[in-house]
């Protein structure tokens, strides 16, 4: 119940307001780059890592969620940025629309994985907490080993 409540709190806010999620910029979250899809994948290949997409929109309260609780757990950010070159992009515009297009996404939030070349290996969507979204994260390496 509280969850539903703070759900509903959540989008009651960023339709009222109009707040955008922005990419985490600070404490000991995940730390999302902002370079473009292209700059990423030349920094992956570099660092020898693979690419984590979060696409989100303004007005989606799970995407705002997803910010506060799950990309700033110190948890997630210690396993994301040292595995993953991370993006954050609104999919309603630039290149998140492109790869919402590109890729025919339905819904939001959605995450995708890429290795190094661009290549997808693995998508989910919809919110996850911070030990699902490494499970998912782990996956990933995983699959791209094969």
């Amino acid at each position: 119940m509280k969850k539903l409540i703070l759900l509903i709190c959540l989008s009651s806010l960023v339709l009222i307001t109009g707040a955008k999620p922005e990419p985490v910029k600070f404490g000991n979250g995940i730390k999302f780059t902002a370079i473009t899809l292209a700059q990423s994948i030349r920094m992956a290949k570099e660092q020898k890592k693979l690419i984590f997409i979060d696409i989100y929109a303004t007005w989606c309260a799970p995407c705002a969620m997803l910010k506060l609780r799950t990309f700033s757990s110190k948890k997630a950010g210690d396993f994301f940025n040292e595995n993953f070159v991370n993006l954050s992009l609104n999919g309603e515009e630039g290149e998140g629309l492109q790869l919402v297009r590109a890729y025919k996404l339905t819904a939001y939030p959605t995450m995708i994985i890429l290795d190094n070349t661009g290549r997808p290996i693995i998508v989910t969507m919809g919110y996850l907490d911070a030990n699902t979204l490494i499970k998912f994260g782990k996956a990933g390496i995983e699959k791209s080993a094969q």
